[in-house]
């Protein structure tokens, strides 16, 4: 009687490990390629700034930076998002500011978050700005951006800032002032153009908030 054939042995499952460095690998690469595109878009402008220039400075190929982006419109889309606090870190600091004892010292809890988001990311606005002048995605992304940010100040007006309004204010317009307040296009005149301390525009930006969201 012929013995039965045995089936090959299976080969042995690939390590774990090698697809977590592969994952870390590739995580590392795409923060460099974002922090070159950053550096180059801040220096040069959207316009001037190339895949090949970022691709040098980060130290890849083209074709990699193509894979993980897509072309550059996507890129610059990749550094805001990049660039805005993650929501872990945003939404603590959001709840430390609700807790706080008074209105007043809620609200300018908020601008002061708000000034700080703003160090991080004026630079990036400056360049959307910069290349809404000749790509029409940049005007879009503006107009996105800012619908956002009013939505988010109303929302966080409500839930962790917390004010009683001035007579005849609406929430809306409560959103609306703050928003063009804490606006990048504000922090970028005073900081970048009249050469104020980030404390100086925070300390001139919490005393109008003030007076036009609490009143006198």
């Amino acid at each position: 009687m012929t013995p039965p054939v045995k089936p090959p042995p299976r080969p042995p499952p690939p390590r774990r490990y090698r697809s977590t460095v592969r994952t870390e690998q590739a995580k590392q690469t795409r923060q460099r390629v974002l922090d070159a595109a950053k550096r180059l878009f801040v220096e040069r402008g959207y316009a001037s700034t190339t895949i090949a220039a970022v691709a040098d400075a980060a130290g890849v190929s083209q074709e990699t930076v193509y894979a993980s982006f897509g072309g550059k419109r996507r890129l610059l889309e990749g550094v805001i998002d990049a660039t805005i606090p993650l929501e872990p870190e945003r939404d603590s600091a959001l709840k430390v500011i609700g807790r706080l004892g008074t209105a007043r010292a809620r609200l300018r809890a908020f601008v002061e978050f708000c000034c700080g988001v703003l160090a991080h990311t004026s630079p990036i606005h400056n360049v959307i700005r910069g290349a809404a002048d000749s790509e029409a995605f940049a005007v879009e992304l503006r107009a996105r951006l800012l619908s956002e940010r009013l939505v988010n100040q109303k929302r966080h007006l409500a839930k962790h800032v917390r004010v009683r309004l001035r007579a005849g204010l609406t929430p809306r317009g409560a959103a609306e002032r703050l928003c063009a307040l804490t606006s990048p296009e504000m922090y970028h005149l005073t900081t970048a153009e009249l050469g104020w301390s980030r404390e100086r525009h925070q300390e001139w930006i919490a005393a109008l908030a003030e007076r036009e969201l609490l009143g006198a």
